[in-house]
C-alpha cells in the first residue's frame, strides 16, 4: 500500500548523526567536566564549551548547534537572559537550564521564559539524566525541523499537492494546487474533490480511475478539470493511496505542448479502443520508415515497438499476398495518393490475417508530403464471408456450361419425342417428353431460387423457427415425420428461410424416402436440422454445395447450392456433418435472435 510523502521520510536515529553541543558556563573546570561526561554519555556527540554568555549571540547563528546547556548564575546575562536574546535572535534550538542554583522561583521563571529542560547541578549521577534529556530534545528538534521543512517544500512546490480524507474531502492543499483551478484554496479545503471537475469527469474517475486507486494504490494521467469560471484545465495528476483509506493528490497544469500530447493520448486512447493499429511513416527518410505506432497496432500485428520502428510496413507481407495489391499500395505511396484496400498480412507468429488498410498522405505548409499515417483493421472473418459469396460467384459463372446440359437435354427429348409422336402417331412418345418436362420444371425452379439471392434478406424480422418448418403448405411429404425437439425466434427473412427449409426436407425425401424421420432443434447460436437417411459422405461434402454437384441422375444440383446462398446471405455459417443415427445433419450457426 502507498503512503504520503511525509510518512516516507526517513526514520531518526541518533547514531546516524553527529549531535553538536554548546555547554555555557562562567566556571570553566565545571564546563569542562562537563564535556567530559556528556561525550562520554552519549556516542555520536560533539561538545564546545564557552565560559562568557556574551560570546554566545556571535557564536550561534540557529544552524550550526543541536542543542544549548546553560548554567543560570552567570556575570553579565544569567541564563534566561541568555535564553531571551536567543529567541529575539530567531533562534529556536533546544536550550537546557543546567543550575547549581535551584529554586521554585527560578524554575518558575524558566519554564516561564521557554525553557526546554530544567535541571540541577549535582554530582557525577546527573549526567546520564542530563544526556538522555539532550538525545531526547535534539531527536525531537530533529524531527520536527524535518517535517518543518518537508511543509515548507511542499508549501512553495511549483506542482499543486493536496491531501484528500476518505470521504474524498481536501484537508490540505498548497496554493499552488488552487491555483490551477484560479481558486483560493480557503475555497476548496473541506469540500469534495468533485467540485474541481465537470460531471462526465466525475463520472470517469467513480468508474475507472478510483477503483485502480484501490487496486494498485497509485494512478497517474490526465484528466481534466475546471476552473471557478467554468472553463477547462488539461492537467496531469498523480494519486497515491494512504493507509487511512484518502490519497495525496499532485497535481500540474499542462502546457501547450503538453496538452497536444495528451489530445494525442486521448486520440490513441480512442483509436485503441476501437480496434484500429495505426502507424505513422516518415516519408523523407529512405524507404519511408515507421515513426509511430500505437498499441493496438502491436495487439493486432503481435509485433512489439521495438520490432517496429524504423522499418518499412513490407515487413507484415508474406508468401501469399497479392503482388498487385502490393504494386496498388506502393504506386498510391509513390504518388503521395491515399489508398484503401484489403490484404493478406502476416503476423509476429506467422499466421496470416486480412486487413483493411486504409492509408492516407500528410503534407506541410508547401504541400510536399512528409508522412504516411495508416490504419489497420482485422477483417478476416468479413473477408471470409466475402470469399465465400465471390466463390459462389464464381459458380454461377458455371451456368451456361451447366444450362447447355442440364436444359438442352429435357429439352431435346421433349422435342424429339413430340416430333416422333406426330411422325409416327406413337401417344407413348408423349409419356417420354412429359416425364422430361417435369425434369425441366424441377430445374428451373431450383435455378430460379438461386438466382433470387439478391432478394434474400430484403425483409428481416423475427421469425419463429419452428413456425416455419411446420408451414406444410410448402412441403409435399409427410408432416408426422418431422420432430421439432426445441424452437426460439430468430431474425430472418421469412420467405427465404422457408424455401431454406423446403430444400432440406426435399433434399431428404428425395434419397432417403417421405418416410424418412427428420428433426430440428436449436443450437446456442443457431439450429440443426438431420434425418435418418443413408447420410453424406464425407469425401462428398465439400462438394456438395457447388452448383450442379448431385448423386442422383435426374438431380438437378441446385437446391444445395440454394440453401449455402440463403444461409450466406443472411450472414450465417452453413455446416455439414453425420446425424447420430448416420443421417445427414446441417448445422445453421452464427443466427442473431431478437434483443
Amino acid at each position: 500500500m502507498a503512503t504520503s510523502p511525509l510518512s516516507e521520510m526517513a526514520p531518526f536515529d541518533l547514531n546516524n548523526r553527529l549531535m553538536s553541543v554548546l555547554l555555557v558556563d562562567d566556571d570553566e573546570s565545571l564546563v569542562d567536566m562537563s564535556s567530559a561526561f556528556l561525550e562520554r554519555e552519549i556516542d555520536n556527540v560533539e561538545t564546545t564549551t564557552l565560559t562568557d554568555p556574551e560570546a554566545v549571540l556571535e557564536e550561534v547563528d540557529g544552524e550550526n548547534y543541536d542543542c544549548i546547556v546553560s548554567d543560570f548564575d552567570m556575570p553579565g546575562l544569567d541564563g534566561l537572559d541568555l535564553l531571551n536574546a536567543l529567541r529575539e535572535e530567531g533562534v529556536d534550538i533546544p536550550f537546557v537550564l543546567f543550575t547549581g542554583k535551584g529554586s521554585e522561583e527560578i524554575a518558575s521563571q524558566a519554564i516561564t521564559a521557554g525553557v526546554d529542560e530544567y535541571l540541577q547541578k549535582g554530582g557525577p549521577e546527573e549526567y546520564p539524566v542530563l544526556a538522555n534529556k539532550i538525545e531526547n530534545l535534539v531527536e525531537k528538534h530533529w524531527a520536527e525541523t524535518q517535517v518543518y521543512r518537508g511543509f515548507l517544500a511542499i508549501e512553495s512546490a511549483e506542482e499543486g499537492i493536496g491531501i484528500i480524507d476518505e470521504d474524498g474531502v481536501y484537508q490540505y492543499m498548497n496554493e499552488a494546487y488552487a491555483a490551477v483551478y484560479n481558486r483560493d484554496r480557503s475555497e476548496v479545503v473541506g469540500e469534495h474533490w468533485d467540485m474541481l471537475y465537470p460531471p462526465d469527469e466525475t463520472e470517469r474517475f467513480h468508474d475507472k480511475i478510483l477503483p485502480e486507486l484501490e487496486t494498485t494504490g497509485a494512478w497517474s494521467g490526465v484528466s481534466t478539470g475546471v476552473t471557478k469560471d467554468g472553463d477547462p484545465v488539461p492537467e496531469r495528476l498523480v494519486l497515491t493511496q494512504m493507509d487511512s483509506g484518502g490519497h495525496v493528490c499532485i497535481v500540474q497544469e499542462l502546457d501547450q505542448h503538453e496538452e497536444l500530447k495528451a489530445e494525442l493520448a486521448l486520440k490513441n486512447r480512442a483509436l485503441d479502443a476501437a480496434g484500429l493499429g495505426v502507424v505513422i511513416t516518415d516519408a523523407t527518410q529512405e524507404d519511408n520508415p515507421i515513426v509511430y505506432l500505437n498499441d493496438g497496432f502491436e495487439e493486432l500485428t503481435g509485433y512489439d515497438e521495438d520490432e517496429v520502428l524504423g522499418r518499412n510496413c513490407r515487413f507484415l507481407q508474406g508468401e501469399d499476398t497479392d503482388p498487385h495489391t502490393v504494386a496498388a499500395i506502393r504506386e498510391a505511396v509513390d504518388a503521395g495518393e491515399a489508398i484503401s484496400t484489403d490484404i493478406l498480412n502476416y503476423d509476429a507468429d506467422g499466421d496470416p490475417f486480412w486487413n483493411l488498410l486504409e492509408i492516407f498522405p500528410i503534407a506541410d505548409e508547401s504541400g510536399a508530403v512528409t508522412n504516411f499515417v495508416g490504419f489497420q483493421r482485422e477483417i478476416t472473418d468479413r473477408r471470409g464471408y466475402k470469399d465465400e459469396i465471390e466463390s459462389q460467384l464464381e459458380w454461377l459463372g458455371e451456368f451456361g456450361h451447366v444450362l447447355s446440359h442440364d436444359l438442352k437435354t429435357p429439352l431435346s427429348v421433349i422435342q424429339g419425342n413430340l416430333e416422333l409422336a406426330i411422325e409416327l402417331d406413337d401417344t407413348d412418345r408423349l409419356d417420354d417428353a412429359v416425364e422430361a418436362t417435369d425434369r425441366l420444371e424441377t430445374l428451373v425452379e431450383d435455378l430460379a431460387n438461386v438466382m433470387q439471392q439478391g432478394d434474400l434478406v430484403s425483409d428481416v424480422e423475427t421469425v419463429e423457427l419452428g413456425d416455419v418448418f411446420r408451414s406444410w403448405d410448402a412441403f409435399e411429404t409427410n408432416p408426422e415425420s418431422l420432430d421439432i425437439i426445441d424452437s426460439k425466434p430468430i431474425l430472418a427473412d421469412e420467405h427465404s428461410l422457408v424455401r431454406l427449409a423446403d430444400n432440406l426436407v426435399k433434399n431428404t425425401v428425395e434419397h432417403a424416402g417421405d418416410d424418412t424421420a427428420m428433426r430440428v432443434d436449436t443450437l446456442p447460436n443457431g439450429f440443426y436440422y438431420e434425418d435418418d437417411g443413408p447420410g453424406i459422405p464425407e469425401s462428398e461434402r465439400d462438394d456438395v454445395f457447388k452448383p450442379g454437384f448431385t448423386t442422383k441422375e435426374d438431380g438437378t444440383g441446385f437446391g444445395m447450392v440454394s440453401i449455402k446462398q440463403i444461409a450466406l446471405a443472411h450472414g450465417w455459417e452453413v455446416t455439414i456433418d453425420a446425424s447420430d443415427t448416420g443421417g445427414a445433419r446441417f448445422e445453421f450457426t452464427g443466427i442473431a435472435e431478437p434483443q
